[in-house]
């Protein structure tokens, strides 16, 4: 606990004084960067451009989901492969730097979900009764609800189409059209599907005990036996992929000689996500109380 304590007093306290200013992308492989300091839980996404993290935040009971600019906001070094952004240790305000996407006052939200150009936000949202995909975008924030009702978990195909799981129907994959609700269901897996990820021509659909990955070229599923929490999955390499662990270890799950490397101490941690470049790894660090972004070691990129 002294060590741990000592890492953190020295990642805010040498950010006071340490000159040189970086964005996220100078950080060097297998360095942490604290983005956050906050209450921050649930799954994240980052955009297509790696410059937009979506996120969610908890206030007063109810979740709200964010983004966070990432080049916008300066980061300094602490030393001994740590990073902090400059407004936490400048006492500038959280609202300063959060940019709120939903909030309702009775709804709360969960998985958000950039479109491919990176200016819509999807989201579920969840009330006493019911859940409900909605839809903002970046700029004008403004809430939209899309009357699909009852979802599990859902992803975008495109701007009119959803890839979704519904309640009643947890182990099918469907596709289902914003404006004339057409449902078409395109895959079934072997156990209920929990969550849903998005990587150029393969969706991770996330079960109890592993992932299947559904090629959206070959229209074909391949299963995946992983010790993983049941959130959001992501595949880093041919054999590598990146998730939570039973106890809630953010990590990298290597399948060729089934070894797991946690990317931060302790557990309870956030499902992780990662960039589209495969570089950068976010989750919610519950030792360090706020969101991490890590750089992967280059040697988990290999194919």
């Amino acid at each position: 606990m002294h060590k741990h304590l000592f890492i953190i007093s020295t990642l805010f306290i040498f950010s006071f004084t340490l000159q040189s200013t970086h964005t996220y992308r100078n950080i060097q492989y297998g360095d942490y960067l604290v983005i956050t300091y906050d209450n921050n839980d649930g799954e994240l996404d980052w955009d297509n451009s790696g410059n937009n993290l979506a996120f969610v935040s908890s206030n007063n009971g109810k979740s709200e989901i964010f983004y966070l600019n990432l080049p916008k906001i300066p980061v300094k070094s602490a030393g001994n492969g740590f990073y902090s952004a400059n407004y936490l240790s400048e006492l500038i305000s959280k609202k300063n730097i959060y940019n709120l996407l939903f909030t309702s006052n009775d709804t709360s939200f969960y998985s958000p979900k950039w479109n491919k150009k990176g200016n819509k936000v999807m989201s579920i949202g969840k009330t006493e009764n019911e859940s409900e995909i909605f839809i903002t975008a970046k700029k004008k924030q403004e809430l939209i609800g899309t009357k699909i009702k009852n979802v599990i978990a859902a992803h975008w195909k495109n701007d009119s189409t959803f890839y979704i799981v519904h309640q009643n129907h947890p182990k099918q994959l469907s596709e289902i059209t914003l404006r004339d609700k057409q449902k078409k269901v395109i895959a079934e897996t072997k156990f209920p599907i929990i969550s849903i990820s998005k990587q150029n021509n393969s969706i991770l659909l996330t079960s109890k005990g592993g992932v299947s990955q559904f090629s959206i070229k070959n229209n074909s599923l391949e299963w995946f036996n992983l010790p993983v929490k049941e959130h959001a999955v992501w595949r880093l390499a041919k054999l590598n992929f990146v998730g939570l662990n039973q106890n809630g270890n953010a990590q990298i799950l290597d399948l060729n000689n089934a070894i797991e490397y946690p990317f931060c101490y302790g557990d309870n941690n956030g499902p992780p996500a990662i960039s589209s470049d495969k570089k950068f790894v976010a989750f919610y660090s519950e030792f360090f109380k706020g969101i991490i972004i890590k750089r992967i070691d280059k040697k988990f990129l290999m194919e």
